[in-house]
């Protein structure tokens, strides 16, 4: 049996592959070295949940291309085996029950692994990843179930091993407790082919929903769903035939009812607006900002900006990066599945898209990759590539390019100030009153043509003595240009200087700056007029602007 081959259910064998969790892998070793504790060798852990001891002889265990028969072996209720390569008992007999196979291997990084019982029918599967691990792992951690009651649950329920020695075979893992499903299914995204249709939950599903025909119903039109079918040991991906093919520029509805998860929670009747879009034309997407040099820790980002006014679809695009030889290399496929980007919006892609929303307050639609090219720290050139392999836009960046007032520009994207391309593409460092990067939001920096400098206090009086309503004020700005810095001082009404707010701010084309009515020294001011003092200055201005606002009292 081949695990790895993509084999479908047929609507009238769909009951074949449902798990009945007689028996449950509990625990992963897929990389024990380095050791912390535990023998330097790859395990699983099995668990009986059932009232009933089981006699484990014929059951089978697949993993990866290979598969293996366990021994004549009793497993009690409720109760944990060791399962490893036969030939190391002596190192895991201390830890509790063991049974040892003639052969048997993990994958670091991942693998489907099926328990099959007796008669031939699956009891449990899991297709784990090291991608799973929430702590840092070098090797010698395991990975272990959370809730046992809820088995089917992949991801969400599987977390690195806290105990010291860095897993807890046979026994009760380290990070057991409570932690049930409680929440149905999502749409994560769709492909559209002709007249195959693919939806990718962000679970899996329950067999029973699958096989129902009547909970997927196109919405007003004449096509229909004729069949339906799905990946075995990956029912979080349904597949579904149209009778007819979807035309380009055409759009359909898909109505699904009934949507269930393998934990029994139902959600929501999901609208699915479908459609064959008109492929893009050259100088409809482009690129928008990138992060070359991350903070230690971070990753790139690299955004697309779509400057038509029509839906397009990414499926299929790539990024590149030229090498040192000056060829396309290290091309990365940014979605396989529908990715639709709205008119004039903007979509940033990277390889960790929490790191991106918890260090850039002014994030937006980021699309978390498993890959992208390795951009080089202080130049390289960004490619992207349309499903034909088209090249729609390139930019070769530079640190150099980077505001001079910035010392060290890890961190701080670049941005492009005007999609017009009859002009030329002007790059800058992003604001830092906009968190200097704007990842899947509109840039911080754009240039408009014939406006003022202009500064202003919003609101002009503002009460930081009460806890709501207008506790603080703003001083807001709008530019003709980009690549300004600014000093912002506060002085009182005699011209003494209170509140330092910054220095060498790299500001965007617009944005504000927030003030408490605080002084330097972190003490509330006293109630009376202030003016923001600000310098203002770029390589080809210097200028001074004084606005006023005052703290009020109630």
């Amino acid at each position: 049996m081949n695990i790895n081959l993509l084999l479908f259910a047929v609507f009238l064998g769909l009951h074949s592959f449902g798990q009945t969790h007689q028996l449950i892998i509990t625990e992963i070793m897929a990389d024990p070295t380095p050791s912390k504790g535990l023998p330097e060798r790859e395990y699983l852990e099995i668990y009986n949940p059932s009232p009933e001891a089981i006699n484990l002889k014929n059951f089978k265990l697949y993993y990866g291309n290979f598969s293996v028969s366990f021994p004549d072996s009793i497993l009690k209720s409720n109760a944990y085996a060791i399962v490893f390569r036969k030939g190391y008992e002596a190192e895991f007999k201390n830890f509790g029950s063991i049974i040892p196979l003639p052969n048997f291997s993990l994958s670091n990084e991942g693998a489907l692994l099926v328990l099959q019982n007796q008669g031939g029918h699956d009891v449990f599967h899991i297709n784990y990843s090291s991608s799973w691990h929430n702590l840092k792992n070098e090797g010698g951690i395991s990975l272990e179930m959370i809730d046992t009651s809820f088995p089917c649950v992949k991801n969400q329920n599987w977390a690195s091993s806290t105990d010291a020695i860095g897993g807890t075979p046979g026994k009760a893992n380290s990070v057991i407790k409570a932690n049930p499903d409680i929440s149905g299914p999502k749409l994560l995204n769709f492909n559209l082919d002709i007249n195959v249709l693919t939806l990718n939950f962000d679970e899996d599903v329950s067999i029973d929903f699958i096989k129902e025909k009547n909970n997927f119903k196109i919405k007003d039109g004449l096509n229909e769903v004729i069949d339906l079918s799905y990946e075995l040991y990956q029912t979080n991906k349904v597949i579904i035939k149209l009778k007819h093919p979807v035309e380009e520029g055409e759009s359909i509805e898909l109505i699904v009812d009934n949507l269930e998860d393998c934990s029994g929670n139902i959600s929501e009747r999901h609208l699915i607006a479908l459609a064959n879009l008109v492929p893009a034309q050259l100088g409809e997407i482009l690129l928008s900002e990138i992060l070359f040099n991350p903070k230690t820790g971070g990753e790139d980002f690299v955004e697309l900006f779509n400057s038509s006014d029509k839906i397009l679809n990414l499926r299929g695009w790539k990024f590149a990066k030229l090498n040192s030889k000056g060829e396309i290399s290290e091309i990365s496929e940014i979605a396989n599945y529908d990715l639709l980007i709205k008119p004039r919006n903007y979509i940033a892609f990277s390889k960790d898209k929490n790191y991106l929303q918890q260090n850039y307050p002014k994030n937006g639609h980021i699309i978390e990759v498993l890959k992208m090219p390795s951009f080089n720290n202080d130049d390289g050139t960004v490619i992207v590539l349309d499903k034909n392999d088209v090249e729609f836009d390139r930019f070769s960046y530079s640190e150099k390019m980077h505001n001079q007032l910035i010392v060290n520009p890890e961190g701080i994207s670049l941005e492009r100030t005007n999609f017009d391309l009859t002009k030329k593409s002007i790059w800058t460092s992003a604001a830092s009153d906009f968190g200097f990067a704007t990842p899947g939001s509109p840039n911080s920096q754009s240039f408009t043509e014939n406006i003022k400098n202009v500064f202003y206090a919003e609101p002009i009086i503002f009460n930081p003595y009460q806890l709501s309503g207008n506790s603080t004020t703003f001083l807001k700005y709008n530019l003709n240009g980009q690549g300004f810095a600014a000093k912002i001082d506060i002085m009182d009404k005699n011209g003494k200087l209170v509140r330092n707010l910054s220095n060498n701010a790299i500001l965007g084309s617009s944005g504000e700056i927030e003030w408490d009515g605080l002084s330097n020294e972190g003490e509330l001011l006293p109630v009376g007029y202030y003016v923001y003092k600000v310098k203002l200055y770029s390589p080809k201005i210097n200028q001074d602007f004084l606005v006023k606002c005052v703290i009020g009292s109630n």
